[in-house]
């Protein structure tokens, strides 16, 4: 549509051109009779040019003087490499005192899709043209070529022109991700690290946020790729002690120290950062008994605790590890539940271990782990079992205890779950127990009769086609 729009403007300026020439011969100036033609061929080349200064370069070739239009038509025909050669790197007769007509036909021929085309040659010459280009002009040439060598696969070329752009001073990070993009695409990770350092270097606190964001991520990622972790580390660790005390802790840079302490085996050296970040959580001033009961804890909040209580389980004594795991546990995370029953003895933590399963089984995100976990832990089994004797009808604390015991004693799992159903029938999950439990027991007989005891309605796929096999023994 921007196109349709320029062409629509340029052949406006030419209707105006020829009422000029159709004015009466007593005021109308003697003219080029191939003027006309000229600035349709021009026009027809700079339409190429970026949208964004197509009308204004429109504008000014309509008053380009006869001689200066004849030189560019001239010019127009000559081969690609040649027009950039009289553009950048030679004294031209058709630019001398002509203003920004050099950028406007290097714009235009910057557009242009002839493969003729050399890039590594063009971006030589572009680089060699002195004063004759200034900086933003040459920066979106390098830009341009740089991208068409990326489009006909020479990377190298496209590396090599990447890196002289990124020396300008008007050189932005974009020019640098590109170049970052394209070395690690062919595995040149140092070459990739040595760019990024240096747009750090040069940007300074200065650059847009975002940006430096980015650099400093992918600047983690390239020293942690090249067995550099250490330096890595070192990087945010310097970063976050030049903080002021009072300031809080930024996630971006404590999640790129996390990412290389991990790399480098050293996460006890985050941990007083964690702390520092948790503390600035509401949640965090809440008792681990009081958490169970929140369901619109802070998603950030979790996933620091998370990582926190991760390390402090592996690098800190017992009796801290559980303090961590005990308040994560509080949010509903599983593993840490699990941990705080493995913990509590050497923490010397059963009394608060015993309490805190006692609460977490009546919470519904945990009680379902509280169950799972007593057929395997001590701990939580005589939780379910204690809780069983205060209430013996209910269902779930049934059917976890005889689980529980039925893993314990194999050789009684067939009585425990007959007992069980004795007194909760056309429990499903039951039923499916104890035909396991006589098919380990080398009883299909008597699984296929649970079988005929099922409630239709509850057989799966799996059900039916396990009692075809077995009516069939």
């Amino acid at each position: 549509m921007s196109r349709l729009f320029l062409l629509f403007f340029l052949y406006a300026g030419l209707a105006a051109v020829w009422v000029w020439r159709l004015q009466p011969a007593d005021t109308a100036v003697a003219q080029d009779p191939q003027r006309t033609p000229r600035l349709e061929r021009l026009s027809k080349y700079l339409i190429k040019c970026p949208p964004s200064v197509a009308k204004r370069i429109l504008m000014s070739i309509v008053t380009l003087e006869d001689e200066r239009l004849a030189l560019v038509d001239a010019w127009l025909s000559l081969p690609p490499m040649q027009q950039l050669r009289e553009l950048t790197v030679r004294e031209s007769a058709m630019l001398k005192k002509a203003g920004t007509l050099r950028d406007s036909l290097l714009l235009g021929w910057l557009g242009q899709e002839d493969s003729v085309i050399i890039t590594k040659e063009a971006h030589l010459m572009i680089a060699a043209s002195g004063g004759r280009l200034d900086d933003q002009m040459r920066l979106y040439a390098f830009e341009v070529l740089a991208d068409r060598a990326r489009r006909e696969g020479d990377l190298e070329s496209a590396m090599m022109i990447l890196d002289r752009a990124a020396e300008l001073p008007r050189s932005g990070w974009s020019i640098t991700l590109t170049y970052v993009q394209i070395a690690r695409s062919r595995e040149m990770h140092s070459a990739a690290l040595a760019a990024i350092t240096d747009w750090l270097k040069k940007a300074g606190e200065a650059a847009p946020a975002k940006h430096l964001d980015e650099a400093r991520e992918l600047q983690v990622q390239l020293l942690v790729r090249l067995n550099r972790a250490e330096e890595a580390l070192d990087l945010q660790l310097q970063r976050l002690q030049a903080l002021p005390k009072d300031a809080p802790v930024p996630e971006a840079i404590l999640g790129r120290a996390l990412i290389s302490a991990r790399a480098c085996h050293e996460q006890i050296k985050i941990l007083p950062w964690l702390e520092r970040l948790l503390a600035c959580f509401p949640d965090h001033s809440v008792k681990p008994e009081e958490l169970l009961t929140r369901a619109d804890l802070d998603d950030n909040y979790l996933h620091w605790l998370h990582e926190y209580a991760a390390i402090v389980d592996r690098e800190l004594p017992p009796a801290q590890a559980f303090e961590a795991c005990l308040r994560l546990a509080a949010t509903g995370e599983r593993g840490a539940l699990a941990r705080i029953c493995a913990l509590a003895e050497n923490a010397k933590a059963l009394p608060a271990a015993t309490s805190f399963l006692h609460q977490a089984l009546s919470q519904p995100t945990l009680r379902p782990a509280v169950l799972d976990l007593a057929q395997q832990d001590a701990l939580a089994r005589r939780i379910v079992t204690e809780a069983l004797r205060k209430a013996p009808e209910n269902r779930d604390l049934q059917f976890a205890a005889t689980l529980a015991e039925a893993a314990a004693t194999p050789a009684s799992a067939t009585v425990l779950w007959q007992s069980y159903l004795r007194r909760f029938p056309q429990d499903a999950p039951a039923q499916r127990r104890l035909i396991q439990a006589h098919l380990t027991a080398r009883q299909p007989d008597l699984a296929l009769r649970v079988f005929d005891s099922f409630d239709p309605q509850h057989l799966t796929d799996a059900d039916k086609h396990q009692r075809e096999v077995l009516s069939q023994l």
